[in-house]
């Protein structure tokens, strides 16, 4: 009867998980976004849920209560972690200690360790995934300590046991499988929001491929035409619309007003800081939703599709909007460098720049595309450190700080290790204080894209790249090492004497102009254990060369 009761009671776990799930607190917890607001909103969510399964308890004795309560509690801590589970574990752990009865002290008690022992399997599951079958185990054990609890704390002894014979099996069983349950029908919303995004970002990167042809042309009449003619027809929509500050417009779609259209996105963006979506409505019938195209932090244009009714411009279309107007800034950012590369094309730091070879960013974009299927946060987090690298590039001068240059670093080394996983490591060991210290930029990437290509990916399992720079007395010392195939004597002089492949000489060649010196690069390396490249840079030199 016990059993039947408490079974009951999973009519209510099942609702409950589906209002967690109108909640969308789980997409937040996708994205690893979830706010101190969201935090609060879980305690309040999970508490109440905790409350009622004590109130939905079954009386076994003396106000003891078999009940769903630890559910709310164990679910808590292992979605929201350690914080949420304590918290709703004191909150209700403190109801049921003022509802009474013989077990009040102990499983109050005993809910706070349910809240805490659910957090502690959430924070260690592996990469952060929820899983039915852990949540099992987690309720399982939250379960049992309850059980201890209750014998430790509750008396007399004989009652405890006689108590334990009673309630103990079946809510260690029924409470277990609630949790699992619970957390099962949460994974399953999961699991389909990320099918969702994957199919958008998809799109999205389908739609930037076949735009690229254009972009990498420059954005004017011309290429905006079949750039609209392009968002109309892979987005599925009835219109789109491509405006540029520059004066480019270009409409592709069912028959509008379009100097209507376009007075109106003139009024929206030309004269404001609006950087957020916005809907305008053109005529009766129809509404265009826009995303800007930000160039150099900047409005620089907008796209904009055509819906019939603004209930299809949900999340999704949202998100995808914005993923593909990320990418078009991106290309356009793209087609940008090139003509600064190609018109300031005198120096030897134009001519690093235009070492940014097409292949890369096509490389680039079939990784994101591969990831879309599998990963859709990792392809949103490589769309945006593909963003961040060619931007930085652009905006870069002749001598950059150091932070900067490194977080330059960081977002190529983000894309080459999506591409080549656990076969490539770097690590970065700056000496505190230099972040500030002014360096030629581009100066460091192609000594760590020769380790890569040439080191560590020559090996079956990959290998490390070491970034160091540390003070010595009047000089900054800069180290990159790798434990890749190293080198031969022979080849090492060879290298050394004839510099061959425009990076390496480049950056050897500009040490010694830029600080007047007889020593650029050092290389040291023995064949089978690895390469080291180093260079020193005088402290208050550089400010010269400003």
């Amino acid at each position: 009867m016990l059993y039947i009761r408490l079974l009951q009671n999973m009519a209510v776990i099942a609702l409950a998980a589906y209002l967690y799930n109108q909640l969308n607190l789980f997409r937040n917890f996708v994205k690893k976004e979830r706010s101190f607001k969201d935090k609060i909103v879980m305690i309040v969510f999970f508490s109440t849920l905790s409350i009622l399964g004590t109130y939905m308890g079954i009386n076994v004795g003396r106000d003891a209560l078999a009940n769903t309560r630890p559910i709310g509690a164990i679910t808590a801590g292992y979605i929201g972690g350690p914080f949420v589970g304590t918290a709703v574990g004191v909150i209700a752990g403190v109801h049921r200690y003022f509802n009474g009865g013989a077990t009040a002290l102990a499983c109050g008690i005993s809910t706070i360790a349910e809240g805490v022992i659910g957090g502690i399997f959430g924070r260690f599951s592996k990469n952060n995934q929820i899983k039915p079958r852990t949540a099992f185990v987690a309720g399982a054990a939250a379960e049992a300590a309850q059980m201890i609890i209750i014998i430790f704390i509750t008396k007399p002894y004989s009652y405890v046991i006689n108590l334990e014979k009673v309630i103990a099996v079946p809510m260690i069983l029924i409470n277990s499988v609630g949790t699992a349950i619970f957390v099962n029908i949460v994974k399953n919303a999961m699991d389909d929001y990320n099918k969702l995004e994957a199919i958008q970002a998809q799109k999205a990167l389908n739609i930037a491929k076949k735009t690229l042809e254009y972009t990498k042309k420059g954005l004017d009449n011309e290429t905006s035409v079949k750039i609209s003619e392009i968002l109309c027809k892979m987005a599925s929509v009835s219109g789109a619309v491509v405006w540029s500050k520059n004066g480019v417009f270009s409409y592709y779609g069912e028959k509008i007003d379009e100097s209507n259209l376009k007075h109106k996105i003139e009024k929206l963006y030309l004269k404001s800081d609006e950087t957020m979506n916005s809907i305008v409505n053109v005529g009766k019938n129809y509404e265009f939703f826009f995303a800007p195209i930000i160039i150099n932090n900047e409005i620089d244009g907008v796209i904009g599709m055509e819906l019939k009714n603004s209930k299809s411009a949900n999340e999704y279309f949202v998100e995808f909007l914005n993923e593909l107007s990320s990418l078009l800034s991106m290309q356009i950012e793209l087609f940008q460098l090139n003509e600064k590369v190609r018109i300031l094309n005198s120096s030897e730091i134009k001519a690093l720049r235009a070492q940014i070879e097409p292949h890369f960013l096509f490389n680039t974009l079939n990784t994101i595309s591969s990831f879309c299927r599998t990963n859709p946060l990792k392809a949103r987090g490589l769309i945006i450190d593909l963003s961040n690298y060619f931007r930085q590039s652009l905006n870069k001068g002749e001598f950059v700080e150091l932070d900067e240059e490194i977080e330059m670093l960081k977002s190529y080394i983000a894309i080459e290790k999506a591409r080549y996983g656990d076969r490539l490591n770097v690590v970065f060991h700056i000496e505190k204080g230099l972040e500030r210290f002014k360096i030629p930029s581009f100066i460091i990437q192609p000594i760590i894209e020769n380790s890569i290509k040439h080191g560590v990916l020559k090996k079956a399992d990959g290998g490390n790249v070491v970034v160091a720079a540390e003070k010595e007395i009047a000089f900054i010392k800069f180290t990159i090492s790798d434990n890749g195939i190293g080198m031969t004597t022979e080849r090492c002089k060879e290298v050394i004497n004839n510099w061959p492949g425009t990076g390496l000489r480049n950056v050897n060649s500009r040490l010694k102009l830029i600080y007047n010196s007889n020593k650029g690069l050092e290389i040291s390396t023995s064949e089978g254990k690895g390469t080291k490249v180093s260079f020193k840079m005088p402290i208050g030199e550089v400010h010269k060369c400003e």
